[in-house]
């Protein structure tokens, strides 16, 4: 799509149109993008929709993290109907399940580096022991036994660390929490008699039956989605159009295009990702 394209970009609605946006999907696609989404100029875009009755945004806070709970104030300040929970942080054994081949392998290969910097530092003072009997003393020796002092200082203390390292890996590492494909579904299909039209922020592939299921109804449904962020589940079908979040770049992204920390929340029959000859309602 080109610029004048997108300039000209409008969203086709049919009838009353329900916005949903999964913000930590949405908020992992920055490093793809290579920009940001600006809350509150989403908002005000969605806004110039006559046929959109509702911006319903779901986000995780993370109690006690003064950004994540400030993105929280700030969102329900702009007008979203912001939906929240509290991110969980959920124990994850590396030693146990898929990780245990992998942790094994490492832990081989480290404890070899050991075995390793032992052999060198019995080769480092045997290498000692032949050049006290060679060499008469003399600033030059010293400087040889200088060096070898300092290269066994270095092997233990990278012992050291790789035995932290192991110790590390054997313990449980916590990792974030907090979908929201439940709500999500949950509450559209509460609200499903109250709307023509879904727009959905989000290419996870989880609400694929949600759509499909909104379709057999007659609904039509909108996925905004990031190249490289759209899951395969989604096949082309009458009633579902897919647009790249490129098309709308210039109403929702910050000026700078360095976007703020808004706090993460947590992993068609018409496409548009940045072809040319790709279809979306509007075009």
């Amino acid at each position: 799509m080109t610029p004048q394209d997108q300039e000209n970009f409008k969203f086709q609605l049919c009838g009353k149109t329900l916005v949903i946006i999964d913000w930590a999907n949405v908020y992992g696609w920055f490093e793809t993008l290579g920009w940001g989404i600006d809350p509150k100029k989403l908002f005000d875009y969605l806004s110039t929709y006559p046929e959109i009755y509702d911006k319903r945004l779901y986000h995780g806070v993370e109690v006690g993290n003064a950004r994540s709970e400030k993105f929280k104030a700030d969102v329900e300040t702009i007008g979203f109907a912001h939906n929240s929970k509290e991110v969980k942080w959920v124990p994850v054994s590396l030693n146990r399940s898929h990780f245990k081949k992998i942790i094994k392998e490492l832990f081989d290969v480290l404890d070899g580096i050991k075995k390793t910097n032992s052999e060198i530092a019995t080769k480092l003072y045997e290498l000692k022991g032949k050049i006290e009997k060679q060499l008469a003393l003399s600033s030059e020796q010293d400087s040889v036994y200088s060096m070898i002092e300092e290269l066994d200082s270095e092997l233990k203390k990278l012992n050291l660390n790789i035995d932290n390292l192991q110790k590390n890996l054997s313990e449980p590492v916590l990792r974030r929490k907090c979908d929201f494909d439940v709500e999500i579904a949950r509450d559209v299909f509460n609200m499903s008699a109250t709307f023509d039209h879904l727009v959905l922020f989000s290419g996870d592939g989880d609400y694929v039956a949600l759509v499909d299921d909104l379709i057999s109804k007659g609904k039509k449904v909108i996925l905004v989605f990031a190249p490289e962020h759209k899951g395969r589940e989604y096949i082309p079908q009458k009633g579902l159009f897919m647009c790249s979040v490129n098309n709308i770049k210039q109403h929702i992204c910050p000026e700078t295009n360095i976007p703020t920390d808004f706090s993460v929340g947590r992993d068609g029959s018409m496409v548009t990702d940045d072809n040319e000859n790709s279809q979306v309602p509007g075009r």
